[in-house]
C-alpha cells in the first residue's frame, strides 16, 4: 500500500513510520529546510504551500491513504502563538485535503484528542484549550471535502501517551526527572485522573485502524484510544516509584493546577473496534524505563 505520512519525525510518527515501512510504501510530507535523518526507505515530499505541487505528488505515487499526525501542541497558548496553531492544526490538513481531490486517495485518518471533550459526562464537543480547538476546526473544515467526495475519513482520539525518547516533557519523563532530581519538582495537588497509553499500544491502534480502512469496512466518524485503566496523578507517581524503586522527588500542591485542566477524562466516545490495551501502566513504565536506563 501506498501510505503518505505526516508528522513523521515526531513521537508518534517516528514510532509509526518504522512499523509501517515494513510492509508499504512509506511517503512522508515534510516542511522546507527540515532535516529528517532516518535509515528507512522512504520518499520524502517537502511541501511549500504549493497544493497543485502535492495533487501531482499524490498521483505520481497513486497514494491509497494519509496518515496525519502533524500538530502543534499548546497546552496553554500565548497571543504569538495563534498563527503558528492555526497553520500546524487547521491549514495543513485543508490543504492536503484540496491535493487530494480528483486522486487515487481512498481514505484519511486524522488524528484528534480527547481535549476536544472537556466535560467528561458529555458527548458535545468542548474543548479544553486553543489546541484542542484547532484539532475540532480542521474536522469542521473537513467535512466540506467528505460531502463532496467518496474519501473515507475517520478520526482516531488519542488519550495521553509516552514512552521512550519522548521530548515533550509529558508526566512519565516528569517522574523520571524527579527520580533524579535532587531539587523538587513542582507539582499540582494531584488529584486528577489520567487516561495513559504506552507508544506500543498507540501504534497499535494506529496500525489496527490502517488495516481497517484499507479493507473498505463501514466505519465510524471517530473512535478513541482509551486505556486499561485511569489513574489520579498521585497514583501513577506511587506506581512510577514502586517499578523504579526510587522515590520521586515531587512537590505536591507546588504548582496550581492550570487553566481548565481536566480532572476526570471524556470517556463517551467509540472505542476502536477490534483493538484493546496491551499494556498495563506498570508494564509501560517498566518498559519505558528499560530502554531509557539503556540509552
Amino acid at each position: 500500500m501506498n501510505i503518505l505520512i505526516t508528522g513523521a519525525t515526531g513521537f508518534i510518527g517516528t514510532r509509526l513510520l518504522k512499523a509501517l515501512v515494513e510492509h508499504h510504501n512509506i511517503h512522508i510530507l515534510m516542511p522546507p529546510n527540515l532535516v529528517f535523518d532516518t535509515s528507512e526507505k522512504v520518499n520524502v515530499i517537502e511541501f511549500s504551500d504549493n497544493i497543485n505541487e502535492l495533487h501531482y505528488f499524490l498521483n505520481k505515487h497513486h497514494i491509497e491513504g494519509i496518515v496525519h499526525l502533524a500538530t502543534l501542541y499548546v497546552a496553554q497558548h500565548q497571543p504569538e502563538q495563534i498563527k503558528d496553531i492555526i497553520l500546524s492544526n487547521v491549514y495543513l490538513g485543508t490543504a492536503i485535503l484540496e491535493a487530494v481531490k480528483n486522486t487515487e486517495v481512498k481514505w484519511f485518518l486524522n488524528t484528534g484528542t480527547y481535549w476536544q471533550n472537556f466535560k467528561s459526562d458529555s458527548m458535545e464537543y468542548c474543548p479544553a484549550n486553543l489546541y484542542a480547538a484547532s484539532k475540532q476546526a480542521f474536522i469542521d473544515m473537513a467535512s466540506f471535502y467528505i460531502e463532496t467526495s467518496t474519501l473515507q475519513f475517520v478520526t482516531l482520539k488519542l488519550c495521553d501517551t509516552f514512552g521512550p525518547n519522548d521530548t515533550r516533557r509529558k508526566i512519565i519523563s516528569l517522574f523520571k526527572e524527579a527520580s533524579e532530581s535532587k531539587n523538587p519538582i513542582p507539582m499540582s495537588e494531584g488529584e486528577q485522573y489520567l487516561d495513559i497509553l504506552y507508544i506500543d499500544d498507540v501504534i497499535s491502534g494506529f496500525i489496527h485502524l490502517i488495516h481497517l480502512l484499507h479493507k473498505g469496512k463501514e466505519l465510524e466518524k471517530e473512535y478513541v484510544l482509551f486505556a486499561q485503566q485511569r489513574y489520579r496523578l498521585r497514583e501513577m507517581a506511587t506506581i512510577f516509584e514502586q517499578v523504579c524503586e526510587k522515590k520521586l522527588n515531587i512537590l505536591w500542591g507546588g504548582r496550581p493546577y492550570r487553566e481548565r485542566e481536566i480532572m476526570i477524562p471524556w470517556r463517551k466516545g467509540t472505542p476502536l473496534p477490534g483493538w484493546e490495551a496491551q499494556l498495563s501502566l506498570e508494564e509501560g513504565i517498566r518498559k519505558f524505563l528499560n530502554h531509557t536506563n539503556n540509552d
